[in-house]
């Protein structure tokens, strides 16, 4: 977090609201400008200037081409890597930098970015544009290279849009933020060309094509007529060759980069999902003569690892986004580690301008899903990008002769608590933390961390002794209850659903005849829960009748989430095998949206899956501009009319019933709204910008209702207002970037922690239903930024059920409450850990899913020795 204040208005619309916004709350006293950290360019500068020589000293090297070196110097000299090795010298004024306990690595390569690309990435008119060129419009004052920089990310593959069979022509740039575009772009890495399959090219209905067959027909069309233009040129050639005249033929660009692909000096990297159109694409490039560079994206590339190997192509994946359209519904974690074992050089990148800032966590996943090693997992984000891109000669890897581009972390980059703190660039630094260490404010308020007390609204051991059915005890393994200290070699005894017994392994009695699991080696957890999502409301994002969070109309408060749930959905299965059991599930529409539930992650019907039903009212409050008030606001009037609307109704029945007078005529929307109105139920909020939580939570105490914020993602703005207000968030996902240039890069990052440390209450959403999963890891990476690592675990265990008013019952290991806990063989939130098993509602649940499955058939087809070797 860099620690500034603003001091200078930029142009520029969001500059401008910014400080308008800024002056606003000043004055309403809702923040001192002193306590906002900003980041502008001057704070970009790294301190450390090396002129392309220095020493990196002591750190712990992992090279992505010959292992792990450990406490070894690396030598720089004119941006190169002159020398490795222990107790290496500088050179006279030479800069050195101190890396001892620390990790450096190859910097990491996106094989697939839009980032810094100005006027758009689609030339989408007509059906082939390989003449037009990314390089034309690179720009160097995109701030994504920056926050990429702040990843460890050192070069990436900029390629044209996907809404053509046959795109433009890519650029391969080096991350030197603002430095000239000309020192931007990376010398002699060969000219590539985007190509897409799938949906994406087939979705206008202006032009041809509109199926996967018309795809195919103008790729071969257009190769077909790359080779008479050969031909033409060849034959023009050798006329000139003779010594005779001719008439040279008309210069075609777009045909003279398909010529160039035949020919082998022009590279294909193919946007692509289903396995059919992979293979589609490997018999054309057969029929022509060349081969695929790289598949892009390739989701479905495990099932047809063998074909892409044979072909030689190499693949460039996502590490787990799934569902958000159909082509994408049998994507799997293992994919990347299906392909490696089949020989195929994979790498991971980013398509994002967020995921970009954290490719070593995504590498992590290849250990986590398909158990690769450390090198092999490094190189899907470092050596074998470089390869794809032809570019492996100078980087991808740390070894003498190389180019210096390097990133250092201050913990291993596979772990989720870990921070790129240097990028170096031909051996120049150009991205520095500037604060090594976030201290915490110590504002006087007692921390929401782990309390050394028990939760006092839990069920009492006495009210356990009816509890009937099978017993199930974990023994001698490490407990953490979340409420209290960790108890080792400590004993979890299940009964009825229900913990009936929690501590030490001496001092509890294990019921005769209870099924054992060997707890030796072993941690228990409760069972996280996230605090946002839509799962069991959606199942694939772009299908419109799979989608059931949103419905028409703007004022819902009789919509209940819980009847819809889709008990049998896969994303369910998905999300639980990671050791969430729990998760609130919200509607999204309209400005009063319906009403939320709590449900576990396992039940035979939606009935057995609810924890808590109706849990909340989803409520969405305009976001107004910096200069206008909420109580002027017409939509807002309309809202206080209706919450009025259901006091004076909800009044009326309760006179009649009271009287014993029939009342008036039953209206079930504000039958529905009067608990929340009446401040009974809590109401979620979704607001994220600095004013609209502000907003918000003005307007809701103001007219006695109990809000949370949904979203939070400015909330380190004012987290001491909302701490003073004691109003919970629900923030997330931590995963995501500022909504202002000038916002430290990391405030995503470390916006729990300086809630935290104000004293906030706040849990964790991923607000996705596809990767509710990756709810760890959001988690984690809160901590690697300032919040507590047990604070962490706590935001998505018993803070969680605070908020949502379940802690009697979810949260912690202690007797009396619902047995949902996860058996780890260590840290639930870093990446490595493996769930041995979970329990929801006191039964086991299965760690299968149609992840796990698919990944199960398709290990068959590799060859044997592939299947159990480990890289």
């Amino acid at each position: 977090m860099v620690g500034r204040t603003y001091r200078q208005a930029e142009r520029g619309s969001p500059m401008k609201q910014w400080l308008i916004l800024l002056l606003v709350l000043v004055a309403t006293g809702f923040v001192g400008a002193q306590e906002l950290p900003t980041e502008l360019d001057e704070d970009r500068v790294p301190q450390t200037q090396t002129g392309g020589d220095c020493l990196i000293r002591g750190g712990t090297v992992l090279t992505a081409s010959h292992g792990r070196l450990e406490g070894v110097d690396i030598l720089v000299r004119d941006g190169k890597i002159a020398e490795i090795g222990e107790d290496l010298s500088a050179d006279d004024g030479m800069t050195v930098i101190e890396a001892a306990g620390k990790y450096v690595i190859p910097g990491i390569i996106d094989c697939h970015s839009h980032m810094a690309i100005s006027g758009g990435v689609n030339e989408g008119t007509v059906a082939i544009t390989s003449e037009v060129r990314i390089a034309d419009t690179v720009r160097n004052d995109d701030l994504t290279i920056y926050r990429a920089l702040a990843g460890g990310v050192t070069a990436a593959n900029l390629l044209h849009g996907s809404a053509n069979p046959i795109g433009g022509r890519n650029a391969v740039i080096r991350l030197k933020y603002k430095h000239p575009v000309d020192d931007i772009m990376f010398p002699g890495a060969p000219l590539g060309v985007k190509f897409a399959l799938g949906e994406n090219p087939k979705r206008s209905r202006q032009r041809f094509p509109n199926t996967r067959m018309g795809v195919e027909a103008v790729i071969r069309r257009a190769f077909i007529e790359a080779r008479h233009y050969q031909t033409e040129w060849k034959e023009y050639d050798a006329t000139i060759a003779k010594g005779e005249k001719a008439s040279a033929p008309r210069r075609d660009l777009r045909l003279e980069t398909l010529s160039g692909i035949i020919e082998g000096t022009v590279l294909v990297h193919a946007h692509c999902y289903r396995a059919d159109e992979i293979l589609m694409l490997i018999r054309i490039a057969e029929e022509f003569g060349f081969t695929v560079a790289t598949f892009q994206h390739v989701l479905e590339g495990y099932k047809v690892a063998p074909e892409i190997a044979k072909h030689g192509a190499g693949a460039s994946t996502f590490s787990d986004w799934w569902a958000y359209k159909i082509e994408a519904y049998d994507a799997i974690p293992y994919n990347a580690a299906l392909m490696t074992r089949a020989g195929i050089v994979t790498s991971l990148n980013s398509d994002s301008g967020e995921m970009v800032r954290r490719l070593y966590h995504e590498a992590a996943k290849g250990m986590k899903y398909g158990d690769l090693s450390e090198e092999q997992a490094l190189r899907l984000i470092t050596l074998n990008a470089a390869i794809q891109l032809g570019i492996d000669s100078r980087v991808g890897s740390i070894d003498v002769g190389k180019d210096a581009d390097i990133a250092i972390f201050n913990k291993h980059p596979f772990s989720v608590y870990t921070r790129c703190e240097m990028t170096l660039i031909e051996g120049e630094v150009f991205f520095e933390r500037t604060d090594r260490e976030i201290e915490p404010r110590n504002l006087g308020v007692e921390p929401i961390g782990i309390a050394a007390k028990e939760t006092a609204t839990a069920i009492r051991p006495a009210s356990l002794r009816n509890l009937t059915g099978p017993s199930h005890a974990v023994v001698g393994a490490t407990i953490h209850p979340v409420s209290r200290e960790p108890i080792e070699n400590g004993t979890v005894v299940i009964r009825g659903g229900r913990i009936v017994a929690v501590g030490p392994r001496d001092r509890v009695s294990v019921p005769e005849g209870a099924t054992i699991t060997p707890g030796d080696g072993l941690h228990v957890y409760p069972g996280m829960i996230d605090s946002g999502t839509e799962i069991g409301l959606t199942e694939i994002g772009s299908i419109d009748m799979t989608q059931d969070a949103t419905e028409a109309g703007s004022f819902n408060p009789d919509l209940r989430s819980w009847i819809a749930i889709n008990h049998d959905s896969e994303m369910i299965p998905v999300t639980r095998v990671n050791g969430i059991t729990s998760v609130m599930s919200s509607p999204t529409g309209g400005q009063i949206a319906g009403q939320a539930s709590l449900i576990h992650l396992d039940g035979w019907t939606r009935e057995e899956m609810i924890v808590k039903a109706p849990l909340a009212l989803a409520v969405n409050f305009p976001a107004l501009p910096p200069d206008r008030k909420w109580q002027d606001d017409k939509r807002v009037k309309e809202l206080i009319n209706w919450i009025e609307r259901a006091r004076r109704y909800d009044a009326n029945v309760r006179e009649a019933k009271s009287a014993g007078q029939r009342g008036p005529d039953r209206d079930v929307m504000l039958e529905e709204l009067a608990p929340y109105a009446n401040g009974e139920r809590p109401i979620i909020f979704p607001a994220n910008r600095q004013k609209h939580i502000v907003d918000v939570v003005d307007f809701a105490l103001e007219n006695g209702l109990r809000p949370i914020i949904r979203g939070g993602r400015e909330a380190w703005k004012v987290a001491d207002y909302l701490a003073k207000k004691g109003v919970p968030s629900v923030i997330g996902p931590v995963l995501a970037t500022p909504y202002y240039p000038h916002d430290p890069y990391d405030a995503a990052f470390f916006n729990a922690s300086v809630l935290h440390d104000a004293g906030a209450k706040f849990a964790f959403q991923t607000d996705d239903a596809s990767n509710s999963r990756n709810l760890p890891f959001h988690a984690g990476m809160a901590a690697a930024f300032g919040l507590d690592a047990d604070a962490a675990y706590r935001a998505v265990t018993l803070s969680a059920a605070e908020i949502w008013g379940v802690e009697d019952v979810l949260g912690s290991i202690d007797e009396g409450k619902i047995a949902d806990l996860i058996v780890t063989d260590g840290d639930p939130l870093e990446f490595r850990t493996k769930i041995h098993e979970i329990f929801i509602d006191g039964k086991p649940v299965g760690l299968e899913s149609k992840h796990t499955r698919l990944y199960e058939r398709y290990l068959k087809r590799l060859p044997k020795a592939s299947r159990t070797e480990r890289f």
